[in-house]
């Protein structure tokens, strides 16, 4: 089970020497929350199939309305909510039978999903000082679809997996995708050295005193403990909706543009 985007994928039956064979479904949509009538655009596009087979989906809105059907893939399909919260689900089958299934969570109301750390809730807002002696403010970013990374110069992976995040900041940078990195070092110029060896300057850089479990960003965020690895990814909509959550390296760019 892979979680991507607010969604979770199946793909029933497929295990062990079977795996990487059958559709990957992708549910996206750019909206997930606001007022009623929300008009929510469910982009089926990035549904793939590893071996090219052909497929057939139902799109189910988790309301009252009949399910959608069909083989096109290209397809654009709208939906209107009132106001509540739903589950949408598509559930992809290909000619042997494999099967993949993805979901996301609508939220219609004035305020939008309640404030938590986890896939379908509205990311905590927090102000931060940057290592480059300015700070900036999370929700100010809100329109902007928001890569952001916890990440430490003092930890291997980490240092690894920034050139993968800057790729993504620097194709879609030009779309709305913003990269904001928290530091764990306990020292800022750690993390400043770092970023200024390595190139890496397209980054919103934030830092607080306190290391990873002290820093009230990473407490606010839940990766202070030592039960949770860094680096740790939570990509954010243009709404302030985490819509993944997980190690950076994992982050495709089929799933930012999902979100884009």
């Amino acid at each position: 089970m892979v979680k991507l985007l607010g969604l979770v994928l199946v793909a029933a039956g497929l295990t062990g020497c079977d795996a990487g064979t059958g559709p990957v479904a992708v549910l996206a949509t750019a909206v997930v929350t606001g007022p009623a009538p929300l008009d929510v655009a469910f982009d089926l596009s990035y549904t793939a199939h590893p071996l090219d087979r052909t497929m057939t989906f139902e799109l189910s809105f988790g309301d009252d309305s009949p399910p959608q059907t069909g083989s096109d893939f290209g397809v654009i399909v709208h939906h209107s909510y009132e106001t509540g919260t739903y589950e949408a689900s598509l559930r992809v089958t290909d000619d042997q039978g494999a099967t993949s299934e993805d979901r996301v969570a609508i939220t219609v109301d004035s305020s939008g999903p309640v404030v938590g750390i986890l896939l379908g809730e509205t990311a905590p807002d927090f102000t931060a000082h940057t290592t480059d002696g300015g700070s900036f403010t999370l929700y100010d970013l809100r329109g902007s679809v928001v890569l952001l990374d916890f990440w430490g110069a003092w930890c291997p992976p980490c240092r690894a997996s920034l050139p993968h995040l800057d790729t993504l900041v620097r194709t879609y940078g030009s779309r709305g995708l913003v990269g904001v990195i928290v530091s764990t070092d306990i020292q800022e110029q750690d993390s400043i050295r770092f970023l200024e060896d390595a190139g890496l300057d397209r980054f919103v850089s934030a830092w607080e005193p306190g290391g990873k479990a002290g820093n009230p960003i990473t407490r606010l965020y839940g990766v202070s403990s030592n039960d949770v690895g860094i680096p740790r990814t939570f990509v954010l909509d243009r709404q302030g909706v985490i819509r993944y959550v997980g190690h950076p390296v994992d982050l495709t760019r089929d799933m930012v543009e999902a979100v884009l």
